[in-house]
């Protein structure tokens, strides 16, 4: 069971969230999320840009999924969804949508920090995942498949085939393009992962 505090206390980190699928970051994203210890009544909340707090239980909290980044422009998300259907993403990004390396180490600290308060739940109680759907990477890998197939063999097929030296030019814009794609999928893969040990975390 996830252990009650003996003092109340709140630690505040300077993150941006979403909440419950809000998909315009620039125009919706609130700021300042924070963690409280209060015993059984501990939790996360967040505060919107018009004053109004929002606040979930720890104990509400049924999955965690981590997503994988390249550390340079694709900032990193945590989605915490909880009993109801409602659920908060939390990101190391600016207002802008985009990585901010001074608010990624404040990012690292909330998800040790997070993941402490959770790991001692009852096992099975809360799923930690990392990673996209199953469904979702098969859509992309799908995708990539097809634009390799056109952007990538096809002008290789004309210049080993026919000489076609005009093609290496698609083919060098291709393969650049779809590279990038190809990474943040094997990045991303889904699978389950152990809460002392978050992903992009080190070990002890």
């Amino acid at each position: 069971m996830i252990e009650p505090a003996s003092v109340m206390a709140s630690t505040a980190y300077d993150l941006y969230y979403l909440v419950n699928g809000e998909r315009y970051f620039w125009r919706s994203a609130g700021h300042g999320v924070s963690l409280i210890d209060a015993g059984y009544d501990s939790g996360v909340a967040w505060r919107a840009a018009n004053g109004e707090i929002g606040r979930q239980l720890l104990a509400n909290v049924i999955s965690v999924n981590m997503r994988g980044t390249d550390g340079r422009i694709d900032a990193n998300k945590c989605r915490i969804d909880f009993r109801g259907g409602r659920f908060l993403v939390i990101t190391d990004a600016g207002i802008n949508g985009r990585a901010d390396r001074f608010r990624t180490p404040v990012y690292h600290n909330f998800i040790r920090a997070l993941h402490k308060r959770l790991e001692n739940a009852p096992e099975g109680s809360i799923r930690f995942t990392a990673g996209v759907s199953r469904a979702y990477r098969n859509a992309m890998l799908a995708l990539t498949a097809m634009a390799g197939l056109l952007f990538v063999v096809t002008p290789a097929v004309l210049v080993v085939d026919f000489h076609e030296w005009r093609a290496l030019g698609p083919l060098t814009a291709g393969a650049t393009f779809i590279w990038p794609f190809w990474k943040k999928i094997g990045t991303n893969r889904p699978h389950a992962y152990d809460p002392h040990h978050p992903p992009g975390e080190p070990m002890d």
